[in-house]
């Protein structure tokens, strides 16, 4: 298979027409035929039906289509990156990420960025999603990590991490043996300490828990993950939080994190970029990191979700 068929497939699968494709390639239709003929003979299969209104896809050519989309998506990539290396980025770029996201990432990414990019300057702000949302669309921010909890009206955002909401208590309070999940009602029972209610994942855990239909307790309400840590290994309380913000805790014997049999216990963690400033090549190059160090994460069990791979959802954005 050679890269030219691949692109010409890809162009017919999304225009869902040959017709169309030749021209926004801006070859005769029947050159672009054979060459998506040629791919066929090779795999020795049909990739589209041919009828009246075009073409559509076939099961095992919308298999091939999602490989593809995927490869090219990544030396697309990998082009701007070899691109913006070579020709030594300078400038500067604002990120904004949140607490309980800053603790895992905020140091990996400002070293990988003066490693790559040693012209040019990151600078980090650590704040709630709320606040997040506000600075990116105010353009304050050149780029953003939050909870997409509510679509903002001036940014553009694009998913990264559905990550995985566990329930967070005092390692000293800890029975024997339980250690697993935890039924979504069993909530209901215990006493928390949580963000604020214009805190992002607080509003994830309130929109869970009313499908639920639970009502918990909260007995605090603080807009620190480092306060709320605390204060959970005191004993105070229990919260629910992702696991990269307690990784740490965790492994160092202070708090556990069970899981919670709950579908709607889960944030969707995007990026988010002010819709009516451009990107820059600092920006996204640092998009690019921020992507690579997330997954390394999940891999290496710092984090818990379903990485979710550049370019496999559209961007975004609210009139």
């Amino acid at each position: 298979m050679e890269l030219l068929e691949l692109r010409y497939f890809v162009q017919v699968a999304d225009l869902g027409s040959f017709s169309k494709a030749s021209v926004k390639l801006g070859i005769t239709q029947p050159a672009l035929s054979r060459q998506v003929q040629k791919l066929e003979h090779e795999l020795r299969t049909s990739l589209f039906y041919r009828h009246g209104r075009g073409v559509s896809l076939t099961q095992q050519g919308r298999k091939l289509y999602d490989v593809v989309r995927h490869l090219l998506g990544a030396l697309s990539e990998i082009k701007e990156e070899i691109q913006d290396q070579s020709e030594r980025l300078t400038g500067s770029v604002t990120l904004g990420l949140p607490p309980s996201i800053c603790a895992t990432l905020g140091a990996p990414l400002a070293r990988r960025f003066h490693e790559n990019y040693p012209d040019a300057t990151l600078r980090i702000h650590e704040v709630f999603s709320g606040t997040l949302l506000e600075w990116v669309e105010g353009g304050r921010l050149d780029l953003a990590v939050l909870y997409d909890a509510r679509r903002g009206r001036s940014m553009l955002s694009s998913p990264l991490l559905v990550e995985n909401l566990l329930l967070v208590q005092s390692a000293k309070d800890a029975v024997a043996g339980e250690d697993g999940p935890v039924e979504v009602e069993t909530l209901g029972g215990l006493r928390f300490v949580l963000p604020g209610l214009e805190n992002g994942l607080r509003r994830v855990v309130d929109a869970a828990v009313r499908r639920a239909d639970i009502d918990l307790q909260v007995d605090m309400e603080i807009d620190s993950v480092t306060a709320i840590k605390q204060l959970v290994e005191e004993g105070m309380g229990s919260t629910i939080l992702p696991f990269g913000a307690v990784h740490r805790e965790v492994r160092q014997g202070r708090l556990i994190a069970r899981e919670i049999s709950s579908k709607d216990m889960h944030a969707m963690l995007v990026t988010a970029t002010p819709l009516h400033q451009p990107v820059s090549k600092a920006t996204r190059a640092l998009l690019r990191l921020i992507h690579a160090e997330v997954a390394k994460c999940v891999a290496n069990g710092v984090l818990k979700g379903k990485v979710v791979a550049p370019g496999s959802a559209g961007e975004n954005s609210a009139p």
